[in-house]
């Protein structure tokens, strides 16, 4: 485990804990905001991840990935907005995801089903009930990205 240092500790004292994925811990923070606190040096690299991609992604893509409100620059925890709408498994919402997934893929972002596990031509459920949420205007939101990668373009 990554060692905790005041300013996270102090962060996350008496908040209710989320949930725990593999490398990292999550708590809502009780004011409309979670921290994502890595558990390892992996979890370090999915926080960074996260924050690279949220950063460098363009508008149009960026609304798509839970909103990051703070982070620490050696990337041992994020802060990202909560959203609390479930994606439910339905008709409507599998073609709206395969739509998503084909707008990450042309702009160069390949979805994970898990950390280093990349399928083509999408990751059709990329865990559905874990990773995505609806924002109030029923569009989807990724709150876990951390898995996800950028596709490097070939030279020619």
């Amino acid at each position: 485990m990554i060692k905790m240092n005041p300013y996270m500790k102090r962060k996350i004292k008496g908040k209710k804990f989320i949930g725990s994925g593999v490398t990292r811990v999550v708590y809502d923070l009780g004011n409309g905001y979670v921290m994502k606190i890595a558990k390892s040096k992996k979890g370090i690299k999915c926080n960074k991840r996260e924050v690279d991609m949220y950063k460098s992604s363009l508008k149009p893509i960026r609304k798509y990935f839970a909103k990051i409100i703070d982070y620490d620059t050696d990337y041992r925890w994020v802060t990202m907005k909560k959203y609390d709408r479930k994606f439910r498994n339905s008709p409507i919402n599998r073609r709206l995801l395969m739509k998503l997934v084909k707008k990450f893929l042309d702009n160069g972002i390949i979805p994970s089903k898990g950390t280093g596990q990349y399928y083509k031509p999408y990751a059709l459920n990329l865990r559905l009930k874990q990773h995505l949420r609806l924002k109030r205007s029923k569009q989807i939101v990724v709150i876990d990205y951390g898995g996800f990668r950028f596709r490097r373009k070939k030279s020619r």
